[in-house]
């Protein structure tokens, strides 16, 4: 092994660059000394690998098992391919109206929905999102940080309606 390892030192293989070792070479002359001390590791070797499998083996897909041996066919979705297979019939092809077709294609948008139509501001936004400009965001960002940091007189009001109706349960819980 020895002279193995010296051959490859010597050899262009070698020479080929690897992460974290820098080159082959390195990594074998690391290897070879690595391998001295493996001795005691040797016996956690399998419980290593039972565990390892124990975690890793679940989140294996079900087709990479099936393909690679390690399962047999018979999964969830079998049992619909036999029966397909055994003359059961075919899947019904449903033709809809034109008025159903219509209601499907438009089923995410709520009846009363209005459509939103662009003010000025949102075409000029858009028009300086389209060339890489960002100043009447900006200035919106910059107003909206200023009063994040620094409320107005009006922004607490919320706070205070809470606190007068938390007085007054405790108040008639008193009584």
């Amino acid at each position: 092994m020895n002279a193995a390892a010296n051959a490859l030192v010597k050899s262009s293989l070698g020479r080929l660059p690897i992460p974290i070792f820098g080159s082959v070479a390195t990594l074998g002359m690391w290897a070879r000394h690595s391998s001295r001390s493996a001795g005691p590791a040797v016996g956690w070797g399998f419980p290593l690998v039972v565990g390892g499998l124990w975690f890793v083996w679940p989140a294996v897909d079900e087709e990479w098992k099936i393909s690679m041996g390690f399962m047999s066919g018979d999964v969830a979705g079998a049992p619909a391919a036999e029966a397909a297979d055994a003359g059961a019939p075919a899947a019904v092809v449903v033709e809809l109206s034109e008025a159903a077709q219509e209601a499907v294609e438009n089923a995410y948008i709520p009846p009363d929905a209005e459509l939103h139509e662009p003010t000025e501001k949102d075409i000029q936004i858009g028009k300086e999102l389209r060339s890489g400009e960002f100043t009447t965001l900006e200035s919106d960002w910059d107003d909206f940080l200023a009063k994040a940091i620094k409320p107005g007189e009006d922004d607490d009001d919320d706070d205070d309606d809470d606190d007068e109706d938390d007085e007054e349960e405790d108040e008639d819980d008193d009584e």
